[in-house]
């Protein structure tokens, strides 16, 4: 009799898990939101309820809306973390299937548990590439996926840090701080033209 095989290639759902599962859903939700145009919060919360009523629908982990809202949340980070790290490509020009996947796992990076190791989220990130996705695009995903892991203490970092002198400007988090200044220091400044007296 045979022994049993072990290794990646011994079970290939073996690491498909519950969370594998929540961020397949995320993925798939963003995805969705994207092509339909449509908030990606509010459909995974029609989902969640549609999913209460009709087993069939599934329900929406509390993972998986998490990394939606998540995603929503901190859109503008997370794409121009992607970005900086496609070598030659532009983020809207990618599969948006790709881009979908690229978010769960950069949200993951920068903002998830901070238990999961970064190398189980890039591997399930790279697993989610290979069932939903074309196989060419799971190097380039582990590829920025690993660069923003390695720059994610830097940018939780320097969020925090703009956090902090929001909190004791009394703006609101994300709230330009400046933008009284600017308005008050425009009317004296020192840069603009002078006519000749």
């Amino acid at each position: 009799m045979a022994e049993p095989a072990h290794g990646p290639s011994a079970d290939p759902y073996r690491r498909r898990g519950t969370r594998f599962r929540s961020r397949r859903r995320a993925a798939s939700l963003l995805f969705e939101a994207e092509m339909r145009s449509v908030d990606a919060t509010e459909l995974a919360r029609e989902r969640q309820e549609l999913g209460a009523l009709n087993a069939e629908i599934g329900e929406v982990s509390e993972f998986a809306r998490s990394i939606v809202e998540g995603v929503d949340e901190h859109r503008t980070t997370i794409d121009d973390a992607i970005s900086d790290h496609l070598d030659g490509w532009v983020l809207d020009r990618i599969p948006a299937v790709d881009r979908a996947i690229l978010r769960v796992g950069a949200w993951e990076l920068l903002y998830g548990p901070a238990e999961t190791p970064r190398a189980t989220i890039i591997d399930q990130a790279v697993l989610l590439t290979a069932d939903i996705a074309a196989e060419k695009s799971m190097a380039y995903v582990n590829a920025v996926l690993d660069q923003i892991a390695g720059l994610a203490e830097h940018i939780k970092a320097a969020e925090a840090a703009v956090a902090a002198m929001d909190e004791s400007s009394g703006a609101e988090p994300g709230e330009d701080s400046s933008a009284s200044d600017d308005s008050a220091e425009s009317a004296g400044d020192d840069d603009a033209p002078t006519t000749g007296a």
